[in-house]
């Protein structure tokens, strides 16, 4: 009696596992688990295997006997793990219950049962019962075990997710803002994109028009990716990007947006440059710098505060401390000294733009 108490014991701290959290896997007392270790009392024969899985060992060498080399009873719910994505949720809740009832230190099969409760509750059979609100409990109960003790990134994110997506069904909206603001950012993953679905009203609103508006970003530097790192630059690339942006900013308040048309424009006055076309160049370093001039006017305001119909009431900070850095007028007027443009250097049009 003492051997196996004392070989809990050991096992429970190589885990790091309290008596608590040891009870708390296999639905026991903490006071039984000390019973156990102290030899004060023996686990029931029922939870010597659940017991041993959650220990990492066989019953065997739990119990002091030869370890098992093959666990066919896992190797099934390790298959069933890896499909479950596809198949009826309902069906693989009671799969997903054997195998933590069976398996209970493995946080996979946690997760497991934690995103079928979500599904299965979740779904329009449930809708607005007792049994919804049951099982969406029990997800974030499940959740909550793998984000707290599990240390794969993956399952852990995973989880956040889904003690998001379970907050939202309960509507408990600031319990799931909390659970997106954890979410970390990552190739793939906005973490607004998941605070959206926890805001409501106009706080929503606001957000969603703040990914719009940095959606708009990404496909500029990907339309951009087309033309400024080429030798023969896609002129069709430079025209997609200036209609996109002024279909999206339709009243011509670009705000940030300046930046990029303004070197749209830097573009094609060097080709009209290469194709011999000074009055093409001169027209394109012309708006260049009208752009930049408004850049600087949102610089100096510190805000960007867009007023077209679908960014309209959207309003970001903007430091003016990037003058220090990037003063693009002046960038502009260094862009205009490259020897390329050496014959518009005595054009009267061309020596305004410099002052």
């Amino acid at each position: 009696m003492n051997n196996i108490g004392q070989r809990i014991k050991d096992l429970r701290k190589k885990n790091n596992l309290t008596q608590e959290k040891l009870a708390d896997f296999l639905g026991v007392t903490y006071q039984s688990v000390s019973k156990w270790e102290t030899g004060t009392s023996m686990p029931d024969i029922g939870i010597i295997v659940p017991l041993a899985r959650v220990l990492q060992v066989s019953a065997d060498e739990l119990l002091g006997m030869k370890p098992i080399e093959q666990d066919e009873r896992k190797a099934y719910f390790d298959a069933e793990y890896f499909e479950f994505w596809k198949k009826e949720h309902e069906a693989d809740l009671e799969i997903a219950r054997q195998a933590v009832a069976e398996y209970p230190g493995d946080y996979r099969y946690i997760h497991w049962l934690a995103s079928n409760e979500w599904y299965v509750g979740y779904s329009d059979k449930y809708a607005g019962t007792e049994t919804e609100t049951e099982l969406i409990h029990a997800s974030v109960k499940h959740h909550k075990i793998v984000l707290e003790n599990s240390t794969e990134p993956e399952l852990r994110n995973s989880s956040i997710c889904g003690l998001m997506w379970a907050h939202i069904a309960l509507k408990q909206y600031d319990e799931a803002k909390k659970y997106a603001q954890m979410y970390p950012e990552e190739p793939g993953t906005s973490r607004d994109e998941l605070l959206a679905s926890c805001l409501r009203g106009e706080e929503a609103v606001l957000l969603r028009k703040k990914i719009v508006k940095n959606t708009l970003l990404k496909l500029c530097i990907a339309f951009s990716n087309l033309w400024e790192y080429v030798p023969d630059p896609d002129t069709d690339a430079i025209n997609a990007e200036e209609a996109v942006i002024k279909t999206v900013i339709s009243d011509g308040n670009y705000q940030h947006f300046h930046i990029i048309l303004c070197l749209l424009e830097r573009e094609r006055a060097k080709i009209a440059m290469k194709n011999g076309d000074a009055d093409g160049a001169m027209g394109s370093l012309t708006k260049a710098m009208t752009y930049a001039v408004e850049y600087e006017k949102v610089l100096a305001r510190g805000i960007e505060e867009y007023t077209c119909p679908v960014l309209s009431g959207y309003i970001e900070g903007r430091s003016d401390a990037r003058k220090d850095e990037w003063d693009l007028i002046e960038d502009m007027k260094e862009y205009m000294e490259k020897s390329l443009f050496d014959p518009l250097r005595n054009r009267e049009d061309f020596l305004k733009l410099l002052k």
